[in-house]
């Protein structure tokens, strides 16, 4: 197992993944070790079996690597994307692999500091009591509770509210949202939730009560839309034009088979 560290420069690292088997490091959806498109690409450097494979040239340990080179990662090796370091070690004996939420929202957050003033992901009312209003959420870790009491943490006068109705966590792990066990339950995307933790996407619509929120995360939103930019564009049509007198050639030409279709009727009837 692999101990990998990301830091952005002049930043504070972020906490650290623990990663067993094949690892790849890059921007695409299916990285290990995922970075923002602007510095890497979709599998930039691979990990396996003690080594490192450059798939695109990369500096390691301050050292400019050209594309197919290959290293032994030992006690530590060290990559450079941009701004953006990682440094690879093996894991502590005895650590649990991260989950495949934390690649995630760890990647988030990369783009967050990119992006510049943080970025926050958020929830706006779009229908009932107080249209319009937005709450950003606080960094990990931390959680909001909204309901229509004074012990929730964002209130909202709606009488078919409990007074604590749900509770939005934003972790290492992702951003999610439970039901607390409200008198009229929570809906996100049409499903109703219970008491366990449920992952928002960028985008959900959560209902309760007679609100609609919609959660926005325009970290996630600039992964995918880097992960289109990075796809290549399907080949267009080829339209021939049609050359000067086309159109008449081809009627000339359809008149000399109906012509021909005609003598050979007659022939037959004779």
């Amino acid at each position: 197992m692999l101990r990998c560290e990301v830091r952005q420069e002049g930043r504070t690292p972020l906490p650290t993944l623990d990663l067993a088997g094949e690892l790849v490091i890059g921007s695409g959806p299916d990285a290990q070790v995922r970075l923002p498109h602007t510095v890497a690409r979709a599998a930039h450097v691979k990990l396996a079996d003690g080594a490192w494979t450059a798939l695109v040239d990369v500096d390691v340990d301050g050292v400019p690597r050209a594309a197919a080179t290959t290293g032994s990662i030992g006690a530590g090796v060290g990559f450079a994307f941009g701004a953006y370091r990682v440094a690879v070690a093996p894991a502590p004996a005895g650590v649990v692999a991260s989950t495949p939420q934390r690649t995630q929202s760890l990647a988030r957050e990369l783009v967050r500091a990119m992006l510049g003033g943080g970025e926050p992901p958020t929830l706006a009312v779009e229908r009932g009591a107080e249209v319009g209003a937005q709450r950003p959420l606080a960094p990990p870790e931390s959680s909001l509770v909204i309901g229509r009491g004074d012990d929730a943490g964002w209130v909202i006068l709606d009488e078919d509210l409990s007074r604590v109705h749900v509770e939005v966590q934003r972790n290492w792990d992702g951003i999610w949202i439970r039901d607390l066990e409200s008198k009229n339950g929570t809906r996100v995307e049409g499903v109703v939730i219970g008491s366990a933790l449920h992952e928002l996407r960028d985008g959900d619509a959560i209902v309760i009560g007679n609100l609609l929120l919609r959660f926005r995360d325009p970290a996630e939103a600039h992964l995918r839309a880097g992960l289109t930019r990075s796809r290549p564009a399907p080949p267009s049509a080829v339209i021939v034009p049609a050359r000067a007198g086309a159109a008449p050639m081809f009627w000339v030409a359809i008149a000399i088979v109906g012509a021909a279709i005609g003598g050979l009727a007659w022939v037959l009837a004779t």
